[in-house]
């Protein structure tokens, strides 16, 4: 990518020039700029008990019963115990501007503290603050304060990744950009990562895989499983740079049946003897054909619900697709919701520890 310094050096000036005269890119406040989130569902939580029920934020009045606050479900992206990036989908109190809370809720000693198990974290430094997030023209600055640059280095692909995939989850964002008290970064403090530009393009959990040669690769994004101690499974993303290839969807596929890289505590519910017959894709819609191998779940019956949730969630993710229809030999599925086009689903592990 070609570096244009004038530009740079234009904009930084700019910027400086805007905060000096007190106005500054997020208002003299810091005003964070809220935004139309994705369409989430909604609960409102009895005060009393926490128990989630369906209905409208009210207020408590004599003889109706306590007050109740409205709740939003948002995808925040932590750590799990091995040390992945990871979507988590957790019911949160509804705001204006859900795009700084689900960053605030990824803060080490953090409110999200309180609700996790099973191993999940936070990601961002502790008492890390989002002092402004603008969202305009697809682009999501975002103004942390000072104790974002206090982590280890080898946290610093995890944060970003973090905070370039949570940012990216809200329709209006394509492409973040960090500031740390009003100064833009270009480089992140402690392993110098590049960030003038980030997106999802950049992956998450990246690795190399087996027989590819950096620079001659091309990029897809599998959804593996972790398992939690009561036996709950998560989907994790990682993005697997493969030998180039001009067919992403199919090695799509092809890097889910391999599954995880030998001593990974990942694994996948696709059977490595399932074979890919075909996949085509048409607009906005996949068409994968597969062996009978993946009806072996189930006495030979039915496929694993798992192993079809990481299919539509994988193709959807590296293809850019809106939908998927799985066949088994050249055939729909018999039973359930795969009998027929899915889409991908607006939540993805939806936990309430």
């Amino acid at each position: 990518m070609k570096k244009r310094h004038i530009g740079k050096v234009t904009a930084v000036l700019g910027v400086s020039a805007m905060l000096l005269s007190g106005c500054g890119l997020f208002g003299p406040e810091k005003e964070t700029i809220s935004i139309d989130a994705p369409p989430q569902s909604e609960v409102t939580v009895g005060i009393d008990n926490g128990t989630p029920t369906a209905g409208t934020a009210t207020g408590g009045t004599e003889g109706t019963g306590p007050a109740v606050q409205a709740t939003s479900e948002q995808t925040l992206y932590l750590l799990d115990a091995n040390g992945y990036v990871v979507p988590v989908s957790l019911v949160l109190p509804k705001v204006e501007g859900p795009a700084k809370q689900v960053l605030s809720y990824m803060v080490k000693g953090g409110p999200v503290e309180g609700m996790l198990q099973g191993g999940f974290s936070a990601v961002l430094p502790q008492g890390t603050e989002v002092k402004g997030l603008l969202i305009k023209n697809g682009v999501a600055t975002v103004d942390f304060s000072k104790e974002f640059k206090t982590y280890d280095a080898k946290d610093e692909k995890r944060i970003l990744d973090a905070v370039t995939r949570a940012m990216t989850e809200f329709s209006t964002v394509k492409t973040v950009q960090i500031w740390v008290n009003g100064t833009p970064l270009t480089e992140m403090p402690a392993a110098n990562t590049p960030i003038t530009q980030l997106d999802r393009n950049h992956g998450v959990n990246l690795e190399l895989a087996d027989g590819a040669i950096p620079g001659n690769t091309s990029s897809v994004t599998v959804y593996f499983q972790g398992q939690l101690d009561d036996a709950r499974t998560y989907y994790v993303p990682v993005t697997r740079l493969v030998p180039e290839t001009a067919d992403v969807a199919k090695a799509t596929v092809e890097e889910l049946i391999k599954g995880p890289k030998q001593g990974s505590q990942l694994f996948s519910s696709l059977l490595r003897t399932t074979r890919v017959l075909d996949v085509k894709q048409e607009k906005e819609m996949i068409t994968v054909n597969l062996s009978s191998d993946i009806l072996k779940y189930d006495d030979g019956k039915d496929a694993s619900p798992e192993a079809l949730q990481s299919l539509v969630l994988s193709l959807t993710e590296s293809t850019g697709a809106k939908k998927v229809q799985l066949l088994v030999e050249g055939k729909p599925l018999a039973s359930g919701d795969y009998t027929k086009p899915v889409s991908r689903p607006i939540q993805l592990n939806s936990m309430q520890f």
